[in-house]
C-alpha cells in the first residue's frame, strides 16, 4: 500500500509563480467561451475549497473574458456535486473543483453513479500539507520519534483521529500506519474541526489534518506539529521536519485540489482551460489568497493531474480491499 507522489509533477512544468502569463489559445477568434463559465463545488460555502474556488473563479474569469460562476453541491461526501458535473455536456462550460479524494476514492467506499472514467483532468490550483498533530506539551510524546515509540509500544495504543472515511486526512493515517508498522485505534470525525475540538480537549492523542485547518491553533500555542506527512518541509511551519528527512521513509499526504471537466472533452479544449487555469493560479490575488490559507498555489498539465489521481485512486482501492476504508 506504499504509495509515492513525490516526482509525479515536475518543477518545470508546475506554474512559475511571477513568470510570464500564458496568452490563450483562443485570443485569435476561437468561439470558446462565449458564455458564463460554472465550477461546481461539491461542498458547502465557507470551507477551505470554497475559498479556493471562488479566488480561482475571479481569476480565471480575467482571463477568458467571462464570468465564472461558483456553485456549492454539498452532500455525499463530495459525490453529489461530482455527479452534476460528470453528467454534463463535455463543452467547458461545466467544471468541477475538488480535491482527488472526490473522483476516486468516495466511489471506493459507497455506490456512486460516476466513476474517476467519468472526468477528463485539467490543472491542479492548489496544494496543502498534511501534518501529525498532538497537544502541545503532551507528556508522552513530545517529538514525532517519542511518539513513534510510544505507537510501536502497544497496538491501538494511539488514539489517532481522521476527518472522515476516505478523506486524505484517513488516507495519510494509513500510509503511517504501514510506514510505522504500528496499529492505531482510528477515530472517525466528520470534518477537522470536531477533531480539533477533542484533540485540544485531550479526546483524542493525535489528529491528522491539512496544515490550512489547523495553523491557527499551531500559531496560538494549543497544538504541536510532530512531523509534516509530505516529501518537503512546508513554508507555513518552518523547522518542522518530514517523516523522511526525521528517518522514517517517504510519505505523501499532500492535498491537491483541482479542476476537472466530464470526459470527452475535445483535447484541444482540455488544453485551453488548462492554460488558463494555469494563467490564473498566477494571479497575484490567487497566490496570496493562497498563503494566507497556509497552502500553495500551484498549476499543472491534465497529464500530471491524472497521475496524481491515478495514485490516488491505487491507494484508495488498495485499502478498500483490504476493509479498512468504509463508510462509518
Amino acid at each position: 500500500m506504499k504509495i509515492q507522489r513525490r516526482g509525479l509533477l515536475k518543477a518545470g512544468t508546475l506554474a512559475a509563480l511571477g513568470g510570464p502569463l500564458i496568452a490563450p489559445a483562443w485570443a485569435q477568434g476561437g468561439a470558446f467561451p462565449n458564455k458564463p463559465v460554472t465550477i461546481v463545488v461539491p461542498f458547502p460555502a465557507g470551507g477551505n475549497t470554497d475559498i479556493v474556488a471562488r479566488t480561482v473563479a475571479v481569476a480565471l474569469g480575467k482571463v477568458l473574458g467571462q464570468s465564472v460562476v461558483v456553485d456549492n453541491r454539498g452532500g455525499g461526501g463530495g459525490s453529489i456535486g461530482a455527479n452534476v458535473v460528470a453528467r454534463a455536456q463535455p463543452d467547458g462550460y461545466t467544471l468541477l473543483l475538488c480535491g482527488a479524494g472526490v473522483v476516486v476514492t468516495v466511489p471506493e467506499m459507497v455506490k456512486t453513479a460516476y466513476s474517476r472514467k467519468d472526468f477528463a483532468p485539467i490543472g491542479l490550483v492548489n496544494k496543502s500539507s498534511m501534518v501529525l498533530l498532538a497537544r502541545k506539551n503532551d507528556p508522552r510524546f513530545k517529538t514525532f520519534q517519542e511518539f513513534v515509540a510510544y505507537a510501536r509500544s502497544g497496538e491501538g495504543k494511539v488514539n489517532a483521529a481522521h476527518s472522515g472515511p476516505g478523506t486524505p486526512n484517513h488516507l495519510a493515517q494509513l500510509q503511517l500506519e504501514a510506514l510505522l508498522k504500528a496499529k492505531f485505534t482510528p477515530v472517525s470525525y466528520k470534518g477537522s474541526g470536531p477533531a480539533l475540538v477533542d484533540l485540544i480537549g485531550g479526546q483524542v492523542d493525535v489528529h491528522f489534518d491539512q496544515v490550512t485547518s489547523s495553523l491557527q491553533h499551531i500559531r496560538a500555542g494549543t497544538l504541536e506539529p510532530l512531523a509534516v506527512l509530505g516529501p518537503t518541509e512546508d513554508p507555513a511551519l518552518p523547522g518542522v521536519k518530514t517523516v523522511a528527512e526525521l528517518g522514517f521513509g517517504q510519505i505523501d499526504g499532500t492535498t491537491y485540489v483541482g479542476v476537472l471537466g466530464p470526459s470527452g472533452m475535445p483535447p484541444a479544449l482540455q488544453e485551453q482551460l488548462a492554460k488558463a487555469l494555469a494563467q490564473a493560479v498566477q494571479d497575484p490575488q490567487t497566490v496570496r489568497s493562497a498563503r494566507e490559507l497556509g497552502s500553495v498555489a500551484i498549476s499543472s498539465t491534465p497529464q500530471e493531474f491524472g497521475r496524481i489521481l491515478d495514485a490516488e485512486y491505487t491507494l484508495a482501492s488498495a485499502a478498500a480491499k483490504d476493509g479498512r476504508l468504509k463508510v462509518d
